[in-house]
């Protein structure tokens, strides 16, 4: 009888060391860092001027997206606040800055017989932003652009 035991145990810690062995062959590999190249991360300047966007109130007329669509009857934009994800097509970065601490008191008509359109664009200076904070806005904004656009544009460019 005790030397069935032994054998048992024997047996045991064979059968043991076989199913370590084999499932230590089949391991996962370790996880890697996959690195996309199209992916461009966000630096701190945009990530302050995703900040500077709520603290400022900017998401209450261009929306959480940038996209816009807020009612501004009478506009020329379609009688809307328009979108701020497409700045790059109309502003340099310093232009940008200095448009966000001006700010647009005159919006232009849909219908020049037509009232006012009731909101404008605040300028940021007299709000208390800072040229610094400006810029971080200004970053931030820039990063919106919608990447289907910027990939149409590296195609056209090379056409």
């Amino acid at each position: 009888m005790e030397r069935v035991m032994k054998l048992a145990v024997f047996v045991g810690v064979i059968v043991v060391a076989v199913v370590s062995a084999v499932v230590l062959s089949h391991r996962l590999p370790e996880p890697r860092t996959i690195h996309r190249s199209d992916a461009t991360p966000p630096s701190k300047a945009i990530e302050r001027g995703r900040l500077v966007y709520g603290q400022y109130g900017c998401a209450s007329c261009h929306g959480d997206d940038g996209k816009g669509g807020f009612a501004n009857p009478n506009s020329e934009t379609d009688e809307k606040v328009p979108a701020v994800v497409f700045v790059q097509e109309g502003y340099t970065k310093p232009e940008l800055r200095d448009y966000l601490l001006k700010g647009n008191q005159k919006v232009g008509k849909e219908r020049a017989d037509g009232p006012a359109p009731p909101y404008c664009m605040p300028g940021g200076s007299g709000l208390g932003m800072s040229r610094n904070a400006a810029s971080d806005l200004g970053e931030y904004l820039w990063s919106l652009y919608p990447e289907e656009e910027k990939k149409k544009k590296k195609q056209e460019k090379w056409q």
